[in-house]
């Protein structure tokens, strides 16, 4: 059950912070946009491919190098700020996905050769990413029919489509790995919550942000939430929303098909609606047929391959 206070919360604020942000970027982005293709044009697309969704939580160090098995057989679905960790154990990502519309952005992306890596971004996206991102871009709508703002730029961009923005970034992976038809679903490094000290992957940006820093900075908002060892831990709130929106989907969105979701964090909060299961086991089950996801994508959207 989703805490209805702490949503209405974490959106209230996000909403009042980010309004002016997002009307302002999606001006400035509407020529690309113009330009590039929506979301739509990989709807049901990988069908049964099995996917991992990559997140950049600290437990991503531990267990990366289980990817390197199954980089040739899966889609790899990367969150923006695990992009550089990726590549630099020479993973190349599928897909990144990007949620924040905020030009610090542009810090997860700086030194990295992206040119023939795939963007998913919003339509809100900062438009200093756009202009140092050198590989394709896929844009998406956010969907959230309660912003009087999102519901004019779908009204605009009606054609682009839309991913839903459950509380971060992670979300919007998750429903752009439904709606293309992936299964099985796998998480890893999205701990959602502090439960080491450390607070990032280690490639990540913020690298003097530790526990004491985060606990003085988020004083207002660290919650606690039980993680699947069944111990109490710290997070914030937006990260205990985003935990709660996933579990409701993985319950609640149904789809033709089989559908698996995985969380192979090996710890964090992600635990209801999910097996839990480690990576080296979820390779070895489901990922044991060779695919070449970036040609996929690449034919999808009509590049030379």
């Amino acid at each position: 059950m989703v805490d209805q206070e702490r949503l209405k919360e974490v959106k209230n604020a996000t909403i009042q912070l980010f309004t002016p942000l997002w009307q302002s970027n999606f001006n400035k982005n509407k020529r690309d946009i113009a330009r590039c293709p929506g979301v739509n044009t990989l709807k049901d697309k990988f069908k049964n491919i099995p996917c991992v969704i990559v997140g950049a939580g600290p437990s991503l160090d531990k267990n990366i190098k289980y990817l390197h098995a199954a980089k040739d057989r899966t889609l790899i679905i990367s969150c923006d700020a695990a992009l550089k960790t990726l590549l630099s154990n020479s993973i190349t990502p599928s897909l990144v996905v990007n949620l924040d519309p905020q030009e610090y952005v542009v810090d997860f992306f700086k030194g990295l050769d992206t040119r023939g890596l795939t963007l998913v971004a919003s339509t809100v996206i900062h438009p200093f990413v756009l202009k140092m991102w050198y590989g394709r871009i896929i844009f998406y709508n956010k969907y959230a029919p309660d912003i009087p703002l999102f519901n004019q730029i779908q009204a605009v961009a009606n054609e682009v489509g839309t991913l839903t923005p459950g509380g971060s970034v992670l979300s919007v992976a998750y429903d752009l790995s439904f709606k293309i038809g992936a299964n099985p679903i796998t998480f890893i490094g999205q701990d959602l919550s502090y439960s080491s000290g450390n607070v990032y992957t280690r490639e990540i940006i913020h690298k003097e942000e530790n526990l004491s820093s985060i606990y003085e900075k988020q004083k207002e908002n660290i919650v606690s939430e039980m993680d699947i060892f069944g111990s109490d831990i710290p997070t914030i709130k937006s990260m205990s929303v985003t935990k709660q929106w996933l579990e409701w989907a993985f319950s609640q969105w149904k789809r033709d098909g089989a559908l698996d979701v995985i969380n192979s964090t090996e710890g964090g909060i992600l635990k209801k609606g999910c097996q839990i299961m480690p990576l080296s086991e979820v390779i070895y089950r489901y990922c044991n047929k060779k695919i070449n996801a970036i040609w996929m994508l690449n034919k999808i959207l009509k590049y030379k391959v």
